[in-house]
């Protein structure tokens, strides 16, 4: 009785080979995440004003084809756009190890960013179209749990590897990294034919095609992706720049010891999101949202403690990422569920694109905010509004009023 439940509570095979794949590619960013800044500037005698626009410019260029990527999707279907994807990312990130001068760097970002752009939503689209309704959650909390699996393995095996006095031991890590998305290809290729569109599929949504009026004029998705936006501005967006710089430079947390921060995080999602996705998977999705934001931003008070106590600043940095890392694991399942219950089937590469787009806007933004603000001396203004700012993001995730999960039976 117990197996045949399992069985049936089991997600699709095709999807678990998806989410396999995608783990071995995220083994691939974990190589390399930490270190591009680094190798730009410390590695190749990139100015590092420069390396911080190259950084920009990656944001800016996967914001401008991801209008493009969604109406692809919507037309040929998500595989063929999630094959060429990761073919074109694993062209770029292997091409970053031939990267010598500013030219080259933008070039090879462009190729990357292209290639990005077009895989997260060509890959949360094709786990949406593989995964029953009432399954999808567990399935984009499985997605997230094993992406931070692989990237934690992957930051593992670098910081054995990796030496600035090492050039070549950069190149090689940019060697691996691209290998990864072609590894991610050839497993996404084995799944079969599924997630295209037929001649006759095509003419049909030809037809009915309106662009993206009809995505924006749905308004219940519209103040959804407005809610996500600031939530990830004042969430996700801060990680990069302003923890880090606020844990060094105001905390005074030595470099190296900031790593044990981020390392916890991973290994947290990595071990506990499935636990969270299972308790959580009926909840209120929009309670579920402000949830997680109230929870971000509780993350940021501890931050702001490493600030004040710098005796015991490293524990509220880990601290900081410990809390963080419990409001990905309520967030990461629910927001991709939100946003492919929204979107009508001949829609949901445009949906999933604007999904990509919010994020792209914040990566964008948010470095942008805690650079200026901490480059200042204005570190508790950054803070304070931070916490501020995911306040009333709270208040609005309560106020929309989104599906709820839908109780289909396997």
């Amino acid at each position: 009785m117990s197996s045949t439940t399992s069985a049936k509570e089991r997600l699709p095979q095709k999807v678990r080979i998806l989410l396999f794949g995608n783990m071995l590619s995220a083994v691939g960013n974990g190589l390399v995440y930490p270190y591009f800044f680094i190798y730009l500037h410390n590695v190749r005698g990139i100015p590092s004003a420069l390396a911080g626009v190259v950084i920009g410019y990656g944001a800016f260029a996967s914001l401008l084809i991801s209008p493009i990527v969604g109406s692809l999707i919507d037309h040929w279907g998500p595989k063929p756009i999630l094959m060429g994807s990761l073919i074109l990312s694993g062209i770029g990130y292997a091409s970053i190890s031939t990267i010598h001068n500013i030219v080259q760097a933008i070039l090879v970002i462009t190729i990357c960013s292209f290639g990005q752009s077009a895989m997260w939503p060509s890959q949360s689209a094709i786990q949406a179209e593989l995964t029953p309704e009432h399954q999808r959650q567990r399935a984009y909390g499985s997605n997230f749990a094993m992406l931070n699996l692989g990237i934690g393995a992957g930051g593992l095996i670098a910081s054995v590897v990796v030496s600035v006095a090492k050039p070549h031991s950069f190149e090689v890590l940019y060697w691996c990294d691209g290998l990864s998305f072609f590894v991610y290809a050839a497993i996404a290729y084995s799944i079969g034919n599924v997630g295209h569109r037929n001649e006759h599929e095509r003419a049909i949504n030809s037809a009915r095609d309106s662009g993206w009026k009809e995505v924006l004029a749905d308004k219940v998705y519209v103040r959804f992706w407005i809610t996500c936006l600031f939530a990830i501005i004042c969430g996700y967006s801060q990680l990069e720049v302003g923890f880090a710089s606020f844990s060094s430079l105001i905390a005074h947390v030595p470099v190296p010891k900031i790593a044990y921060a981020y390392a916890v995080n991973c290994i947290l999602i990595a071990t506990c999101q499935l636990w969270v996705v299972k308790r959580t998977e009926k909840w209120n999705r929009s309670k579920a949202i402000a949830l997680a934001t109230t929870i971000w931003l509780f993350a940021w008070v501890a931050l702001s403690l490493a600030g004040v106590d710098r005796h015991h600043a490293l524990f509220f940095i880990i601290l900081c990422q410990a809390i963080f890392g419990f409001a990905e694991m309520v967030w990461s399942p629910v927001v991709p569920s939100v946003v492919n219950q929204l979107a009508p089937d001949h829609l949901r590469g445009r949906y999933n694109s604007a999904s990509s787009n919010a994020w792209q806007f914040s990566l964008i933004i948010g470095p942008m905010i805690a650079g200026t603000l901490l480059g200042a001396g204005l570190q508790w203004i950054w803070i304070g509004g931070l916490v501020i700012g995911l306040a009333i993001v709270t208040v609005f995730a309560l106020r929309m009023k989104l599906p709820d999960r839908h109780e289909v039976k396997p």
